[in-house]
This record gives C-alpha cells, structure tokens and sequence, in this order.
C-alpha cells in the first residue's frame, strides 16, 4: 500500500459557506475543513481568512483538497462584528493596510480612517492612507489632514481610480507585499482594485458562480496575485469600523503621536481625558497633536475601551 502524500502549505485566498479556495505553489484548490475544528497555533476555531497558511491534503486530478491544519499567523487585521458581537478576521499575514476615503460621494470622513489606523498600529502592520476621486479637488482641510498623516510616518496617495491617475504609485509601493484594501462603501475600493488587478472582475464573477452568488459587492474579502505587486486582497465596504475592545491604557499607543508625551503623564493609568499632569493634553495644547485626531482619539476611548 503507497503512504498517503503529506499535507501541503497553502495560502487562503478566499472562502464562503466553509469553503476556501487555495494556493499551492501555482494552482488553486477547493478545499474544506477536516473535522469541525481546525488545529492551529492559536486554537481559534475554523476562523480563516485570506492570507492564512493552512496545510491541505489535496487531490490535485478533482483540484479539490482537505485544510487539516492553520498555520501560526504573523499577524492579523481584525474589527469588531457587533451582528454577531464577536471579533472577525479580516485578513492575516500582511505587509500593508491601504484605508481609502474620497473626496466626496461618500464625504471625507477621518474617523473611519482613524478607526483603521488603529486596528492597524494595534496589529503591528504598516498602512497607509489612499485617498481616491482627488480629480474631485480636496478643500484645504482634507489637503490639511492627509498632511498630517503623512508626517506621523503613514504612506499616502492620491489617486483617481477610475481614470487611472496615481495607481502606478500605490503598485510600486505594494511590489512583493501583502496588501489589504479596506474602505467605506462607495469609496471606489473596488474601482481600484480592478485597476491594480485588471483580472479581478473576471475571477469574481468566476467565483460568484461557482458560490451562486450574485454579481459581486465585495460580501467577502478576497485575495489576488499580481505579478509586479503581491497579493492585494480586498475587504468588504463597511459604513463603520468597529474596533475590538481594547484596555484603556492600550489605545494611546495605537496613535503614534501619543505614545511618548503618554509615558510622561503623571499618572500610569492616565486615559489622556481628564486627569491632571496630562502629558498627552499638554501637547495638544502645545500644537504637536491635531485636534481632530485627538477627537478621534476619544470617540474611540468611549467606544472601544474596558
């Protein structure tokens, strides 16, 4: 009797109703979990995300395959889901957050940037800002706040999607990375990923008939190799990004113009709010932090603090 061939690593691009398709060297498989929990470095049950590594036993002549094992994660992008009130992976395993806004048709909005900017930083996973329809023409605020974005060490771009001005630019800086495209719907989100992958329409509208979906809005996020960026994987749109709960004395840290003046506060438990000998306030006052962040900062510490 031959010995069964050994599991295989793989990557996850993308999975509905527990099944996943993955890569395996150049070739992609549709596979299920073996068993109803999924052994993994971090015991989390069967919570896969594009990015993941799992080991697949595979059929390759069906091109079908078994996930027996997830992988460790380098890291993971995850928000609050407050339907199923639980965490939600997004995406693992990444080099670069890109968060967009426009311009306009939805508005600017800061706090939704903020809110992924954090998740970001808490993650340890460098991002950066992308702000689409700037054919649109920002006023001087927004101008002013992407400005700020930039000098707090985020990588920022400006770009119209659909005319393909400034995408160049963000594939340049996406070459051999991990990327996740996360936005507000109606931002262009998927605008720009057809424009970064040209393919990416086909291979959707592939997947939705393979899931009987219907035509694609971006319900589930999906990965896809190019062959001068990496992988760029797209999320869904959401009008909120809930952040999961975070320690009080956690959240100054994911602003990184506040962790230092924060180790100087008076007090350890200071929350940057109220307390007196506030190093964090103090550089507010002092102009070293933009007040709308410094909002963000505490729309966020109502909402996302225990």
């Amino acid at each position: 009797m031959s010995e069964k061939p050994a599991p295989q690593l793989g990557r996850v691009l993308h999975g509905i109703n527990n099944i996943f398709t993955v890569r395996v060297e150049d070739k992609s498989y549709l596979c299920r979990l073996k068993g109803k929990r999924l052994s993994s470095g971090d015991r989390r049950y069967n919570a896969l995300a594009p990015g993941d590594e799992v080991y697949c036993e595979l059929d390759a002549t069906q091109s079908t395959g078994m996930i027996t094992e997830a992988a460790p994660r380098r890291n993971a992008f995850v928000r609050w889901n407050p339907k199923r009130n639980a965490p939600q992976t997004i995406a693992a395993n990444l080099d670069l957050v890109l968060v967009l806004a426009s311009v306009d048709t939805p508005p600017f909005r800061p706090r939704f940037l903020d809110a992924v900017l954090v998740a970001a930083e808490h993650a340890g996973i460098s991002a950066g800002v992308v702000l689409n329809k700037f054919d649109l023409g920002p006023d001087e605020e927004v101008l002013e706040r992407m400005a700020v974005y930039a000098s707090l060490g985020y990588q920022v771009f400006g770009c119209s999607a659909v005319a393909g001005k400034g995408v160049s630019e963000i594939l340049e800086a996406s070459r051999d990375l991990a990327v996740l495209l996360v936005g507000q719907s109606g931002v262009g989100k998927s605008t720009l990923l057809n424009a970064l992958v040209p393919e990416a329409e086909a291979k959707i509208g592939d997947l939705s008939a393979k899931y009987n979906r219907g035509r694609h809005t971006t319900r589930f996020a999906a990965a896809f190799d190019h062959p001068e960026a990496g992988l760029i994987i797209d999320s869904p749109g959401v009008r909120e990004f809930n952040l999961q709960l975070f320690e009080a004395g956690e959240l100054s840290y994911a602003f990184p113009e506040m962790r230092e003046p924060a180790t100087r506060c008076r007090f350890s438990t200071c929350t940057h709010s109220h307390e007196p000998g506030c190093e964090v306030r103090a550089a507010l006052d002092n102009g070293l932090i933009h007040p709308d962040r410094y909002e963000s900062y505490l729309r966020l510490l109502d909402r996302s603090c225990i």
